[in-house]
């Protein structure tokens, strides 16, 4: 089937901006939460403002990966784009905490096309040779947004007023929309347009119980953070039965057969998963050491740095040393980051901090490229979607488990630690105290110090897990030539 022709430069540079709108987002917003607490108060649950974006942007992101096959990425784009821009305008006008969370949500949903859908038309308009390139922009892109975020965000709060933040979201959503419609064509992928919207369902059940259950497993209680888990494994197990049965399944089972598609959607999901544990974690450590938020986002730019930095890099050297070079060289990188981060003390100075954050930066940023492209030339074109949402998909599901994980391992280590402290019994009443005064209680560096010691060393096992599986990622990549035509 001929195709018709798409500009890349044009194409790429929208696609950019979609990339760069989903990415800021987690940054700015985390800067004006103290300003937007203020005005519209609900404290308790300022830890809900990202895990409703996050929870819903991981179970949207496998239907949006399946429909982009069916109808084409660029109307799915355009959607993304909608739902995104529609939550981030609602949630500027809202009154209330709980409207914010759940205009989130909104904003979860079409963040889960903008996590998939740009790299899948990056891997599209690029033949199987020049994708890791220009994936490695887009990893790059997605670093700087984070590195930008936290500036934009106070520029934005101390001239315009908090709701500014999400109102940005509607000319850069504009731009990316009109780029993208004056630039690419395409022709829609899939003969059979059936859209398994059971099995789509039965998915987003399981892991979304799933999640919320770790995400209230704190605050709720054993009993109900058991009774949701229950209802999310019973529902993967419908899922994984309507999937057996289904004439076109939005995942199918064997995939799961596949070698590369294991080991690279695991790699990602460990990865993920330690990565925003340290995101998450650091900074509380360095604010209990400090004082300030300043310090704390000083902790964080070298992760963003690297990350960026190297995904540009990494995505030029795919095809002179291969995918499973690389991804080997960003587990080992990240193993011994968090490996040396075991040591840290009271003492320890922010610059040996700084650097060791850096490393796990590095580390990160060097796999991340070589796994989008080792799964997008191995499924090829056609699942296209499919390809990038999966390991999208896995990603996110990753950090979101992790930061849940990591979280209550580190309230079981500091629960007798938390006791002897004025107002924290556990991680979130500690992020809570410190959002609101800035000040670290007496005692709590030490504290500290012994929970991310044991946080940090179960991070180095995951790493490690993620090194062993590296192993079996075969040396051979395939793929197919794009579906679309381009003109350089």
């Amino acid at each position: 089937m001929d195709a018709p022709t798409s500009d890349r430069r044009l194409v790429t540079l929208g696609v950019m901006l979609g990339i760069f709108l989903a990415g800021i987002d987690g940054t700015v917003v985390s800067t004006v939460m103290p300003t937007v607490v203020a005005d519209l108060g609900g404290l308790r649950l300022y830890s809900w403002v990202f895990a409703a974006y996050m929870l819903f942007a991981a179970i949207s992101m496998p239907l949006f990966g399946r429909l982009s096959d069916i109808y084409g990425r660029k109307r799915l784009f355009y959607v993304g784009v909608a739902v995104f821009v529609l939550g981030s305008a609602l949630a500027g006008l809202s009154r209330t905490m709980p409207q914010l969370i759940a205009f989130r949500a909104v904003q979860g949903v079409g963040a889960g096309a903008m996590f998939a859908i740009p790299y899948t038309i990056l891997g599209v308009i690029h033949p199987p040779e020049q994708r890791g390139r220009a994936i490695g922009y887009g990893s790059a892109v997605w670093g700087i947004s984070s590195v930008v975020g936290p500036l934009l965000g106070y520029l934005i709060v101390t001239t315009l007023g908090w709701r500014w933040v999400f109102y940005l979201s509607v000319p850069v959503g504009i731009g990316a929309v009109a780029l993208i419609a004056r630039s690419l064509e395409e022709t829609t992928g899939a003969a059979d347009p059936h859209v398994d919207y059971a099995g789509a369902l039965a998915l987003s059940v399981g892991v979304g119980a799933l999640l919320l259950a770790l995400q209230l497993f704190e605050t709720v209680g054993t009993a109900a953070a058991g009774a949701l888990a229950v209802v999310g494994v019973a529902a993967l197990v419908a899922f994984v039965r309507v999937e057996r049965s289904a004439r076109v399944p939005i995942l199918p089972l064997s995939l799961f057969d596949d070698r590369v598609f294991v080991v690279t959607n695991a790699v990602g999901f460990l990865s993920s998963f330690v990565i925003f544990g340290a995101i998450t974690y650091v900074p509380l450590f360095v604010q209990a050491l400090r004082g300030g938020a300043g310090a704390a986002a000083l902790a964080v730019f070298p992760i963003s740095i690297g990350w960026s930095g190297t995904s540009f890099v990494s995505g030029r050297l795919v095809n002179r040393f291969g995918e499973r070079a690389l991804i080997a060289t960003g587990t080992v990188l990240m193993t011994l980051g968090f490996g040396a981060a075991t040591l840290w003390t009271v003492g320890t100075p922010l610059s040996v901090i700084v650097a060791n954050v850096f490393v796990m930066g590095v580390g990160m940023g060097a796999l991340t490229p070589p796994l989008l492209t080792a799964i997008q030339n191995h499924l090829g074109t056609e699942r296209m979607g499919l390809a990038t949402s999966s390991q999208q998909f896995f990603r996110n599901l990753g950090g979101t488990v992790g930061v849940a994980v990591l979280g209550v391992a580190l309230n079981v280590v500091l629960r007798e630690r938390f006791a002897s402290l004025p107002r924290v019994s556990n991680v979130g009443d500690l992020q809570r105290l410190l959002l609101a005064s800035g000040s670290p209680p007496d005692g709590l560096a030490a504290a500290m110090t012994e929970g991310l010691t044991a946080v940090f060393a179960a991070s180095v096992v995951v790493c490690l897990l993620a090194v062993g599986l590296v192993v079996y990622l075969p040396r051979l990549r395939g793929g197919t030539t794009a579906a679309l035509g381009v003109d350089d």
